[in-house]
């Protein structure tokens, strides 16, 4: 008789926050990183993203830095001041940005220069 083995993934699914006030865009990313294992939540502003981070574990951001009420650098420096966590970071903006960030921030990309598969590529060399 064969024996079979089953492999299950026993890792906890990751969760993604994407921070972006295009909806669109948004939820296009949410679909694409759903597809591909990992556990997504979307803020339209900063300020919806603090209360996320405040009451989820996010193991990495997606960020915009142009959105109304909470930008992304505000974002940014109150999640490291006021909550003091230490979240990987992925800037994905179509703006050049000369704010001081630290090693937080793994990467800068400009949306209008990078395709989701590249995303998803760049998701997955910093989660897996």
């Amino acid at each position: 008789m064969p024996i079979v083995i089953i492999l299950y993934n026993i890792l906890p699914m990751q969760t993604i926050l994407v921070v972006d006030d295009d909806t669109l865009y948004s939820e296009v990313l949410q679909k694409e990183l759903t597809e591909a294992g990992y556990n997504v939540l979307t803020a339209e502003n900063g300020e919806i993203a603090l209360k996320i981070v405040e009451t989820n574990t996010i193991q990495l951001i997606l960020l915009d830095l142009l959105m109304p009420k909470v930008d992304g650098t505000t974002f940014y420096f109150q999640l490291k001041k006021k909550l003091k966590k230490h979240i990987p970071i992925i800037i994905l903006t179509n703006i050049q940005d000369s704010a001081a960030y630290d090693e937080d921030i793994k990467d800068i990309l400009i949306k209008a220069n990078v395709s989701l598969t590249d995303i998803i590529k760049k998701v997955n060399e910093y989660l897996l």
